[in-house]
């Protein structure tokens, strides 16, 4: 299927998982995938006597939800999920779509008289107003780059690890220089502010250097995003978020938001490279299928992360969730070899009707500094 379902990707606070794993199991959706992360923040250190002796960094578990659905239900499914799990009260997640192309194997099947009658039909949405830049580091390193960003007050970064394969296999003896474990970060920010986030995270992390890792963006609709950078002892009757997304409503947008000005946007968009995203999800030895034969159509290196697919659809009262071990390949790649990647997947029966694996594609920006050939 073509172009006909949204990307929903769902951050959420462990303490609400439970709400929104019941609003998923209304809607019966039948695949869905989880991952562990934390959403990370700053708050206030106090020692003896509440003495404050300084700011550090926190972390809070998070599970990101993924999952495909009809496009036309995009807003309401976000809408049902902010509801339930009370989304917008700080702290709590961030939601947001991206439009996509979707191919599978096994066909989906959604239950679309449910969905018709808990969310409604509506129009695509698109105002893609944020973008969401990710940042893929050797383990270890993300704390700092946090930080920065939390100190920026842009945005609440959201990490999670996996593991660099391909480029190091490309490299000999050399490989011992790149570590296997990596950190991804995401920074949900207004596109206003990618600027900023590019100019902190390149210098910061050396991702000009091959093998240090990289940088892109990609651009979403997210109604909901945690604006909750510092936590603590509340001292105001209204939070820094509330705040902000009270100033959000009033001017129609986060462009109030913008840090700098556009006086160098042209000369901004001479650095970026239009490049292509390819995430495909399936069982362990279909990713490594899909791994081998993108290093073989030119594929530099991919990122390999552990998911929990879950369906939501075949929950009877009392009866435990079905739910099954899943990898995801994420690569970045130019054109040319997005087509030939796809050609040759496709040759291979990947989408024939008997394998259970995904492949999303999508545009991506990458930074010229971090492109490396």
């Amino acid at each position: 299927m073509q172009n006909e379902l949204s990307s929903i990707l769902c951050v959420a606070d462990m303490n609400i998982a439970n709400a929104v794993d019941q609003c998923l199991e209304d809607l019966a959706l039948p695949e869905v995938f989880v991952q562990h992360a934390k959403q990370m923040s700053l708050t206030d250190h106090h020692g003896f006597f509440g003495l404050r002796q300084g700011i550090r960094l926190d972390e809070r578990r998070a599970l990101i939800y993924r999952f495909y659905i009809p496009s036309v239900y995009e807003k309401g499914i976000m809408r049902r999920i902010t509801e339930a799990a009370d989304l917008r009260m700080g702290g709590r997640g961030s939601i947001m779509a991206q439009h996509i192309d979707h191919r599978r194997g096994m066909p989906l099947s959604f239950d679309t008289e449910k969905l018709d009658r808990l969310c409604g039909r509506a129009d695509r949405l698109m105002n893609e107003e944020h973008a969401l830049v990710s940042c893929i580091v050797p383990r270890g390193s993300g704390d700092s780059l946090a930080r920065a960003m939390l100190e920026l007050g842009i945005c609440v970064p959201v990490v999670f690890f996996g593991t660099g394969v391909g480029l190091r296999d490309k490299l000999g003896l050399l490989r011992i220089t790149i570590p296997v474990d990596k950190e991804i970060l995401w920074f949900i920010v207004p596109r206003s502010g990618e600027e900023i986030v590019e100019k902190t995270l390149i210098p910061r992390a050396r991702l000009d250097v091959p093998g240090q890792g990289f940088l892109y963006k990609l651009f979403v609709y997210a109604p909901v995003v945690n604006l909750r950078v510092r936590t603590g002892k509340r001292t105001h009757a209204a939070t820094m978020e509330q705040v902000i997304a009270a100033l959000d409503e009033v001017h129609g947008s986060s462009n109030w938001r913008r840090i700098g000005s556009h006086r160098h946007k042209a000369a901004q968009d001479d650095r970026t490279v239009n490049t292509y995203g390819l995430f495909f999800i399936g069982e362990e030895d279909e990713a490594e299928s899909f791994r081998k034969i993108a290093m073989e159509c030119g594929a530099r290196g991919a990122t390999l992360n552990h998911l929990e697919m879950r369906s939501y659809s075949s929950i009877d009262h009392g009866q435990a969730m079905e739910s099954h071990s899943r990898e995801l390949c994420d690569i970045i790649v130019t054109r040319d070899v997005a087509e030939n990647l796809q050609n040759a997947l496709s040759d291979a029966g990947f989408f024939n009707g008997e394998k259970s694996c995904i492949l999303k594609t999508f545009d991506v920006e990458m930074p010229s500094a971090v492109f490396h050939r």
